[in-house]
């Protein structure tokens, strides 16, 4: 019987055992989700209280900005004056001066038809904004090119009717790059990546060009939220509404496996929406790791309960079986020993969840850090409790209880603003309070309060902290918080300032930089042009040998180099800058490795270096690229080469076609050689500008430091990279990887003639559609040939006359019949004014031409294309028009005898003077020399009319300069001074001066230094 009960007992304590372990564990892991269930919504709640402040202060920033941007609008229309609207000229220069003055980047008047009148003409191009000039009435803020990447911000307001020219003036406006608009608000993120601010429109797209914190690939907020999971009580259609209408709001969904909650607000004067995104997976993932080692230690210690449990049990066994007697005191001391470890595992589980709330508590209070004073305000019972007390406030300290409205009416009372006071009461009353919040996630009153004296601006914050934990509709308790917004106020400010100055530094250091290389730009090619003019001459006398004659070759060759690293030298802020370009022309593969071979074969010879170059493999005859570019970038790293390799030394070039695809073919370039090499240390620094090795190496070899920093600028554009490995004492190995567009012309192609070579082309495309233009360049540069395009028929005739001035003419000009202010036609007449009957030009349109045939060919139109545009059809209509023209000046064109002519020459060099009229002997012409602008001015007036042919004028001169000097002769008054040709012999080469060269009266612009077949080739042209 004994033994029964015994075993009774035992099975008894075992199941009760189980079922204890059971309800510690399944107890401890319910209790530990239940805490971070309500740690979750807790963080949210206060997540949502700080956003919306967030959001709230930075609305304020943005509306701040555009206040004052109308602000100073109105200012410069209470500047307009009578005498302003009195001409086109007078209102174009208020125009820029409002623009200087209050830092506007355009400012506009619109008429009662529509018409913009700009500080540089009218435009016709009102559709594109999105005010209505006839029913404006107050300033409204609109964005241009919302869904581009040249957005603007458009602030229009309307005038007093102002009358100008017949015309009422009804609305000004202004633009305002978005760039600019958006440095002046500061939208950075949470240190850790878990809050992000932005500007959408209305319709979604994004105005910092990145849509959910850099999440989202799309380019538009409401786009790419069809893609997310909305959680209960939002979705993108009241997302889309909130949007459209304006209304301030907030959702929370999970996007690409990632929980966030967006908080929206609409800026003020604006259709945009200001938004706060806050990652709560960031945030959770570390509440669930707090939670997980509380529910982890809990188990443990349930674990160790069961064990201790389980050793009492089978104590408890061995004592029954020893002593049966005493079996009912062992179950009485059993009974005692299990309720004391019920007792103290209690207890242990009371301490874990006193430690997870002051846990809570503290990321309660981090969150809330950026507030001055937080309170948890009971609606029902009217009871508030301190939870962040404020430094300033000695009545109420944490944890203290107080009635709710009494203590804040009494607040108001004392410090808040009259002007804001009933609304502050108003805000607080319970009823208004309940009502708001059913609206809204988070309820804010911005006010005026007064304190020692000192004014300042509060914002006063509340949020439901039961918020979809209950089911409840009714709003029983809130979290309320205090803060400051006028350190964020001065702070913005002041980085404004900061970033206006830097602005500033870095524009005037940009000027200097190009004033010094326009100054150095002369300076060297000056002394350029005599070594290439000596080297000419010295090639054109009759008894030099064959030996010298190959020198003398070599010496132009190297000089012709050397100029075209001294131009890519002077253009490297260019390079900086990006605004270098590449050719797409057509060369053969083998002649630029022979011109290479030809360069370093010699020097490494007279150097005493072996000089091997290896084609592994096959590779085309021709290939589409840049031609130049590619051989400067391997005569930069050869030259390294043999400059760094001492006597007795190996200098290898090996080339390789390692792939192609899609018509293109990567070629690989490694230069090796076995000099002085580099340390480890300088490899990291050798592509950066005016870098340079050790000074020993520099006073001995010699270096600029700019030759590998363009070198690797080249490769890049090719959309290349460039590689080094070198070790000090044995030797570089530097590996040059390119892609060039394949070509499927051979050499034995050459030998018949072809009647035109894409790659010699230069041909000009005039539409007013840039995609057009684009289209066309893209389809010319398949075939190899060059385009520059424009958009307008003005912009042509400015590029045709600055090519002209040049001598460098276009072969091929293709504009559009249709476009506005000037249309093929009429651009065509002007074109052939300027450059007579020289240049091809094809009308290209989508259009029947047959009704402007007759007026198209008689304004100089050779033929016509029907769009869209084939290279093939171009080239033969092109064939077909070269055939005729050729036809016609072979019949036509008389080119002048320049035997006996005479020659005026004003050159201050002596050197270059004396090369100059050398050259011109040549073809037996008399030549006279002025040694600067005036004495030209007075040789030309001393003789009689019809005395010299043409005038030779350098640019830069003592006394008086080229440009004055030839002002001077046009306005001579004798009867050749307006035809007599001056041609301009200079190192100015860039756009600007070959403008002023036209605009003083020249005819020709010869860049030095000059080749004497163009010039002469200049003369037999002009004169007459």
């Amino acid at each position: 019987m004994k033994k029964s009960n015994i075993r009774s007992i035992t099975t008894l304590a075992v199941i009760g055992g189980i079922i204890v372990a059971l309800v510690l564990i399944i107890g401890t892991v319910w209790t530990g989700r239940s805490a971070s269930r309500d740690t979750e919504q807790a963080v949210r709640n206060v997540s949502l209280l700080y956003l919306d402040e967030l959001a709230g202060r930075r609305e304020e920033v943005v509306a701040s900005t555009l206040s004052d941007y109308i602000s100073d609008m109105d200012v410069a229309l209470g500047l307009l004056t009578e005498e302003d609207l009195s001409s086109t000229e007078n209102l174009q220069a208020y125009q820029l001066r409002m623009k200087q003055l209050y830092g506007l980047e355009k400012f506009a008047f619109v008429d009662e038809n529509g018409l913009i009148y700009t500080s540089r003409g009218t435009r016709t191009d009102i559709d594109q904004y999105d005010f209505d000039y006839k029913t404006l009435s107050d300033p409204e803020i609109s964005v241009k090119n919302a869904d581009g990447d040249n957005v603007k911000v458009v602030i229009a307001m309307p005038t007093d009717s102002l009358p100008y020219e017949g015309h009422i003036l009804v609305v000004c406006f202004m633009e305002i790059d978005m760039d600019q608009m958006l440095e002046n608000i500061s939208l950075q993120s949470g240190s850790n990546n878990t809050t992000f601010c932005n500007i959408y429109t209305s319709d979604g797209y994004s105005l910092t060009n990145m849509v959910l914190g850099g999440l989202a690939s799309e380019d538009n907020l409401l786009t790419a939220l069809n893609q997310a999971d909305f959680e209960d009580g939002y979705s993108i259609d009241s997302m889309r509404e909130d949007f459209a209408n304006g209304v301030r709001g907030v959702a929370s969904f999970t996007y690409n496996g990632i929980t966030e909650t967006m908080y929206y607000v609409p800026v003020h004067r604006t259709d945009w929406m200001l938004t706060y995104l806050i990652r709560e997976s960031v945030i959770s993932g570390q509440i669930d790791t707090i939670s997980e080692g509380i529910v982890r230690r809990s188990l443990i210690l349930s674990i160790l309960t069961t064990l201790v449990l389980a050793g009492v049990f089978v104590m408890m066994l061995m004592q029954v079986r020893k002593a049966a007697k005493l079996s009912a005191e062992r179950e009485s001391q059993e009974l005692m020993q299990q309720e004391l470890e019920e007792r103290i595992a209690l207890q242990d589980e009371l301490l874990e969840q006193e430690k997870k709330r002051a846990e809570l508590d503290s990321m309660v209070t981090a969150l809330a850090s950026d507030y001055r004073s937080v309170y948890y305000v009971n609606l029902d019972d009217d009871r508030a409790t301190c939870f962040r007390s404020d430094a300033a406030d000695e009545d109420i300290a944490r944890n203290d209880v107080f009635e709710f409205s009494s203590v804040f009416g009494e607040y108001a009372d004392k410090y808040v603003s009259e002007d804001y006071r009933e609304q502050f009461h108003e805000f607080i009353k319970p009823e208004n309070i309940r009502e708001e919040l059913k609206q809204n996630a988070i309820i804010a009153f911005r006010y005026l309060v007064k304190k020692d004296g000192v004014e300042s601006y509060e914002m006063l914050r509340m949020a439901d902290v039961n918020k979809d934990s209950d089911g409840d509709d009714i709003v029983h308790a809130v979290g309320v918080g205090f803060t400051d917004i006028d350190d964020e106020m001065r702070d913005s400010l002041a980085k404004n300032q900061a970033l206006s100055d830097a602005l500033k530094t870095a524009e005037e250091a940009s000027k200097a930089k190009t004033t010094f290389l326009s100054s150095m730009s002369h300076e060297i090619r000056t002394p350029m042009n005599a070594i290439i003019g000596l080297d000419a001459l010295a090639l054109n006398e009759p008894d030099i040998s064959d030996s010298t004659k190959d020198y003398l070759e070599k010496i132009g060759s190297s000089a012709q180099h050397l100029l075209s690293l001294i131009n890519d030298i002077l253009d490297m802020s260019r390079i900086e800058s990006g605004r270098m370009a590449l050719k797409n022309e057509e060369f053969a593969f083998s002649k630029l490795i022979e011109q290479v071979n030809v360069i370093f074969s010699g020097q490494c010879n007279e150097k005493g270096l072996e000089y091997n170059c290896r084609v592994n493999g096959h590779l085309n005859d021709y290939y589409i690229g840049d031609s130049v570019k590619l051989r400067q970038v391997l005569i930069n790293i050869l030259g390294n080469a043999v400059k760094f390799t001492p006597e007795g030394g190996k200098v290898e070039l090996e080339v390789e076609r390692t792939g192609g695809f899609d018509g293109r073919s990567a070629l690989q370039f490694k230069i090796s050689d076995t000099g002085i090499g580099m340390s480890k240390e300088y490899l990291p620094k050798l592509f950066d500008t005016f870098s340079q090795g050790d000074a020993s190496s520099t006073n001995k070899y010699g270096s600029s430091g700019l030759g590998m920093a363009i070198t690797k600028s080249i490769v890049e554009m090719m959309n290349g990279e460039i590689k080094v490995e070198s070790e000090k004492g044995a030797g570089t190995t530097f590996t040059v990887n390119v892609t060039l567009m394949d070509s499927e012309r051979k050499l034995s192609d050459d030998a018949e003639p072809m009647e035109i070579h894409p790659q010699d082309m230069k041909v000009l495309v005039i539409d007013d559609d840039p995609l057009a233009c684009d289209q066309a360049k893209l389809v010319l540069s398949h075939a190899g040939i060059a385009a520059e395009t424009v958009q307008s028929g003005n912009e042509a005739v400015e590029m045709v006359k600055l090519s002209h001035a040049r001598q460098e003419p276009y072969n091929l000009i293709i504009v559009d019949w249709q476009m506005p202010e000037m249309d093929g036609v009429e651009t065509t007449r002007k074109i052939r004014s300027v450059i007579g009957k020289e240049t091809a030009v094809i009308i290209l349109t989508a259009y029947n031409w047959d009704e402007i045939y007759e007026e198209a060919t008689t304004a100089g139109v050779d033929s016509f294309i029907a769009k869209p545009l084939f290279t093939e059809n171009l080239l033969n209509e092109f064939k077909s028009v070269l055939k005729k023209k050729n036809q016609a000046s072979s019949e036509n064109v008389k080119k002048a005898e320049l035997k006996g002519k005479h020659i005026l020459l004003a050159e201050d060099v002596d050197i270059n003077a004396e090369i100059m009229m050398h050259v011109l002997s040549m073809r037996e012409m008399e030549s006279d020399h002025a040694a600067n602008g005036k004495e030209a001015v007075e040789l030309y007036e001393s003789k009689p009319e019809g005395y010299y042919d043409a005038i030779l004028m350098d640019m830069r001169m003592p006394e008086m300069d080229g440009l004055t000097a030839t002002r001077t002769i046009r306005r001579s008054g004798k009867a050749d001074a307006s035809t007599i040709p001056i041609i301009a012999l200079t190192a100015n080469a860039f756009d600007e001066d070959v403008q002023q060269s036209l605009q003083a009266g020249l005819n020709a612009h010869l860049s030095k230094p000059v080749e004497p077949e163009v010039l002469f080739e200049t003369l037999e042209k002009l004169i007459k």
